[in-house]
């Protein structure tokens, strides 16, 4: 992989290789490259040629390799064998020693080793003057010391073996450009030596598995668990969603907490998670996102086959200054960032509350065919509010599929009502409403709703998703089956009919995605990015002399770059229509790179990260009612490659002439296109 990013740069098109016949160790390397080869046997000998050019299969599976090893990296930090608290003191409100009793409160089935100079014992376990003083290498240490003091307390757990480090002090990015030096050096230690950094400014991590039972923060009581992993990067509002969710009746598998994300982030986690199959949900509270290009790309890889969750803070002008006050990061604008969320597949929610109604649904029931609902209610008003929300959140209510029982309604009654109602191939998912008149109990309705749904499944195969919005409850329905019932369920409950209604129009949009076909990078074998990363060579030292501002170039010099991707412009002259015209432009984000703008008369404009899918492609020009015969696809596609091929590109404007789907080919850009590079060091590996 490596050899093959370098060949590409100086021009190189392609590998042969000859080997042994028997050689089956290395015959496995290529094949399992992802690079498409061809094999040739010549008695003993087996001869392969492969193009170093293509990015698709070499792609996915640098992927697979990536996150292996990231999950790998992050096993010394959420399960570990041997832990060192070095701050643990005598002081029992300090953080160190909280973190260390947390340890031992929590059942560590590990060893925890004190580090304290100045004491012989902490909380009955001996006291070590140093981290290389133990008696054995400890795969994570916490540092829970003043910050002057972590340089050298990190430098010395990374010489006794520590493969993670957890950095609870503050004092560091947050604080200045002292500390974010201080932030600097640390991470520079920390990965010149292999090792991993969780922090600093955080609140810890935990690990519910019964194998570990890992409680290294300043949570006072291992959460419940459970199978959602949670990311969040503020620290106290960390302890209070582990409160909350336990109110809903949520366990966790991992909680982490970031503070400042100097190293580890969401994108590691949810790598993890990819492998974990103790994490059948992933959910993250963000501000900002180190690396949002690669976000979209993990994030929409993972959530093919998990959910992931996310509320995106800072989303206002006064959220942005305020995160960037205490994170020391600049957060991202809304539209680019709900650009991220739909390419990725991402349930985003407006609020913590929202998340954890999603993950309700989503832990318990499963994921609806469709935006068909049916709304089975004792009361017309509850209904009304249900249907309301439904259509705000864009599900479809029929109507026959509103059914009223009436307060005097049997459970004999409201159990034939479900069972109807679900085996009707037109309901994809049902809401049982039920408000209590005077003294009542909801759950003998749950109970009916219940056998409802299981005689309905027994006659359709079909399992649909069941929601209840029991006025007074807000939490999970369990219902465990007894002789003819069946199997137990749980049917999530909602304290507000609305609210069950959005938790499931995020789900059903999910679902959608989940359906949609797994798109590919597009990719043109009739381009030289070889030649127009010597004209980006090329251009350097004007760019460098102009400092940060990139430079647009002059039409001669765009119009070869285009040429190298195979971008056709139009022919001077003549008139550009606007009916037969599509507006484009391509800017670069200080975090989410190229964002694509694409627009057409009448039509509002649309954003799309690059590089693009061919999915992504094709529900753009529906999106404009364009047909593939326009060419338009093939220039986005090329464009795509383009940007992909060369980072450095920070602009292009142009419009481009659509064709009337007879000549064939990319549609022509206009000669006023204009393109920019920005300013970096180059070289051609």
């Amino acid at each position: 992989e490596r050899l093959a990013g370098i060949a590409a740069g100086y021009g190189f098109v392609g590998f042969e290789a000859e080997v042994l016949y028997d050689n089956e160790k290395m015959i496995r390397v290529f094949e399992g490259s992802g690079f498409e080869t061809r094999k040739a046997h010549d008695g003993s000998v087996l001869h392969l040629e492969f193009p170093v050019d293509h990015p698709g299969a070499a792609q996915e599976r640098a992927e697979v390799r990536e996150r292996i090893a990231t999950a790998n990296s992050l096993l010394p930090l959420l399960r570990p064998q041997v832990v060192a608290v070095v701050g643990a003191s005598r002081d029992p409100e300090a953080a160190g020693s909280l973190i260390l009793r947390n340890l031992l409160r929590g059942g560590f089935t590990g060893v925890v080793y004190p580090v304290n100079p100045k004491a012989k014992s902490v909380q009955g376990l001996r006291a070590y003057p140093s981290v290389v003083d133990l008696p054995e290498a400890p795969d994570l240490v916490v540092l829970s010391v003043p910050a002057p003091k972590v340089l050298g307390a990190a430098r010395r757990a990374l010489q006794a073996g520590a493969k993670a480090l957890l950095v609870i002090t503050a004092g560091f990015a947050e604080a200045g450009a002292e500390g974010a030096r201080r932030q600097e050096k640390l991470l520079h230690l920390v990965r010149s030596n292999g090792a991993r950094l969780l922090g600093p400014n955080c609140l810890g991590l935990l690990n519910t598995d019964s194998r570990s039972n890992l409680n290294a923060s300043l949570a006072p009581a291992m959460p419940q668990r459970g199978r959602i992993g949670f990311f969040s990067h503020s620290g106290a509002l960390g302890l209070v969603i582990l409160n909350y969710a336990s109110e809903r009746g949520l366990g966790f598998s991992t909680f982490v907490s970031a503070g400042n994300r100097a190293d580890i982030s969401g994108n590691d986690l949810l790598q993890f998670w990819e492998e974990d199959a103790d994490t059948s949900i992933a959910m993250l509270y963000l501000e900002t996102f180190g690396n949002p290009r690669r976000f979209a790309r993990i994030a929409r890889r993972v959530a093919r086959k998990k959910p992931v969750l996310c509320v995106k803070g800072a989303r206002s002008g006064t959220g942005r200054r305020v995160a960037q006050a205490h994170i020391a990061a600049q957060p991202l604008g809304e539209p680019e960032v709900a650009v991220l969320f739909e390419q990725a597949g991402v349930i985003r929610a407006n609020t913590l509350e929202e998340m954890f109604d999603t993950a309700l649904l989503r832990a318990h029931q499963p994921l609806p065919a469709g935006r068909r609902v049916a709304i089975l209610s004792n009361s017309g008003g509850m209904a009304t509010l249900c249907a309301d929300a439904c259509e705000a959140g864009g599900l479809v209510v029929g109507d026959r599929a509103i059914r009223g029982m009436g307060p005097s309604a049997t459970l004999r009654e409201c159990e034939k009502a479900s069972e109807a109602l679900l085996a009707d191939p037109e309901t994809d998912a049902l809401i049982g409403l039920f408000a209590c008149i005077g003294d009542c109990d909801a759950e003998p309705f749950a109970r009916a709703l219940r056998r409802g749904a299981l005689r309905a499944e027994k006659v359709t195969g079909v399992v649909k998703p069941v929601l209840l919005s029991l006025m007074g409850a807000s939490r999970v329905i369990f219902l465990p089956g007894t002789g003819r019932e069946g199997r137990a369920r749980a049917f999530p409950s909602y304290r507000f009919p609305e609210r069950a209604a959005m938790a499931l129009s995020r789900v059903a949009r999910y679902a959608e995605f989940r359906r949609r076909p797994t798109g590919r990078p597009v990719w043109f074998g009739d381009t030289d990015p070889t030649a127009a990363r010597r004209r980006v060579e090329a251009l350097q030292t004007g760019l460098s002399d102009s400092g940060a501002r990139p430079r647009w170039l002059s039409g001669e010099e765009a119009t070869a770059f285009l040429a190298d991707f195979g971008i056709p412009l139009a022919a001077a002259g003549g008139t550009l229509r606007d009916a037969r015209s599509a507006s484009l432009s391509v800017q670069c984000h200080g975090d989410f790179g190229a964002i694509l703008r694409l627009g057409r008369r009448g039509k509002a404009s649309i954003l799309r990260i690059l590089p693009l899918t061919d999915t992504e492609i094709e529900e753009a020009l529906a999106s404009l009612d364009l047909p593939a015969s326009c060419g338009l696809g093939e220039t986005l596609g090329r464009i795509s490659q383009l940007v992909d091929a060369l980072p450095w590109l920070c602009g292009l404007e142009a419009q481009a002439r659509l064709l009337d789907g007879e000549s064939g080919g990319p549609a022509p850009l206009d000669p006023s296109v204009r393109v920019a590079f920005r300013p970096v060091e180059y070289r051609p590996r």
